[in-house]
């Protein structure tokens, strides 16, 4: 075992004593298809975590920007792609095979893709029980801000300030036109797809055929708020909500 999973291993063994209960919730998360019930289960629990701010964005708004900015203001840590990494070092498997899975990877989900890789196999399941343990143990390491991949669905939403970002599809072709350098048309063909899978995402990860206005603290249309604007207006509000712990 490695030194890096020795101490994902402890830290998790001290803070949910012995690691079971967070297990047979990820177990549950999983397999539950009453996911609803299950998270009114895990506010119950009153498991210790820092007040998180996780962010749910249609893809191509540019909420990373908007979240970094905000987390800079309460100096909070951002996780986006990092969770891959942390299950990575959890599970001692090839970050590529994890990402096969990922909200924002490119390509559709692919449970074989871990073989081709060289991993053991890893299915969409392992993932959903991985990415909630990872949610629980980062939120409990460090005050944090998650984008995407539906974790203020996972977390305790008595600890979550909940912001949906979203855009009209002009906006987001030309920011992913920008950032990818490639033409509109070509932009609004990985959009579309982009959308397509972040969809079959939430529905198989989270039950959730869409993302509900009643989830959100906070819902910000990116075409016409700035950034700066709306990281102050998410600061204020969050903690209003959290005051200074």
């Amino acid at each position: 075992m490695t030194e890096k999973k020795q101490l994902w291993n402890s830290d998790l063994s001290r803070y949910w004593k012995g690691k079971l209960r967070v297990n047979q919730l990820a177990d549950d998360y999983a397999e539950q298809i009453n996911k609803e019930a299950l998270r009114k289960k895990v506010r119950k629990y009153n498991l210790e975590i820092f007040p998180a701010i996780c962010f749910s964005r249609q893809i191509g708004v540019g909420a990373l920007a908007l979240a970094e900015k905000t987390a800079k203001k309460i100096g909070y840590r951002v996780i986006d792609r990092e969770v891959i990494e942390t299950i990575s070092k959890a599970t001692d498997l090839n970050q590529a095979s994890i990402a096969t899975f990922d909200e924002r990877y490119p390509g559709k989900l692919r449970e074989w893709m871990g073989r081709i890789l060289g991993d053991r196999l890893f299915d969409l399941d392992e993932y959903t029980r991985q990415l909630f343990v990872a949610a629980f143990f980062l939120a409990h390491m460090e005050k944090t801000v998650f984008v995407g991949r539906g974790i203020h669905l996972m977390l305790p939403r008595n600890r979550v300030f909940a912001v949906r970002c979203i855009g009209s599809i002009a906006h987001r072709i030309e920011n992913l036109s920008q950032s990818l350098k490639v033409s509109q048309q070509k932009a609004k063909k990985i959009l579309a797809q982009a959308d397509q899978e972040q969809k079959d995402f939430f529905k198989k990860v989270h039950g959730k055929e869409k993302a509900l206005p009643h989830e959100f603290d906070l819902i910000i249309n990116m075409d016409t708020i700035q950034d700066t604007a709306a990281a102050d207006a998410i600061v204020t509000l969050f903690e209003s909500r959290f005051p200074v712990e």
